[in-house]
């Protein structure tokens, strides 16, 4: 029972790291010169983090299974506790990865999706100068 109970607190503190990568993403985002070294930075360390969650998620299952436990935990205090937790910063982390999403798809898809359709209707180059070339 106390290992299940030190993996729900390794769960926990992933997705509290997860929580301020994801911040971090987000104020990067909102940042009008974004630094892109820094943005894949943020996203590597984003999967990291999420593959460490797989994990600790797959060794909470089977641990689960041996002690024959599953949620909800009503009669156990501390997992109830944790479970609750757990849920709740996993909903606050869905919000910020929409919001992320939302001004990803806004600051580059959009912006690339217009220069490619000014392409296609618009065969007029301007060199370096901003003079028009043919």
């Amino acid at each position: 029972m106390k290992k299940l109970i030190d993996i729900f607190q390794k769960i926990d503190n992933i997705l509290l790291l997860l929580d301020e990568t994801m911040h971090e993403e987000y104020k990067n985002l909102l940042n009008p010169h974004t630094d892109m070294k820094k943005l894949f930075a943020i996203i590597e360390k984003k999967q990291n983090l999420l593959h460490k969650l797989t994990d600790a998620k797959k060794i909470r299952i089977s641990l689960e299974q041996s002690y024959n436990i599953f949620p909800p935990y009503l009669k156990f205090n501390k997992l109830n506790h944790y479970s609750n937790q757990i849920i709740n910063k996993c909903i606050l982390l869905n919000k910020i990865n929409l919001k992320n999403k939302k001004l990803t798809k806004n600051k580059f898809y959009l912006n690339q999706n217009f220069l490619n359709v000014y392409k296609s209707y618009n065969n007029s180059i301007y060199n370096i100068h901003g003079n028009l070339d043919n």
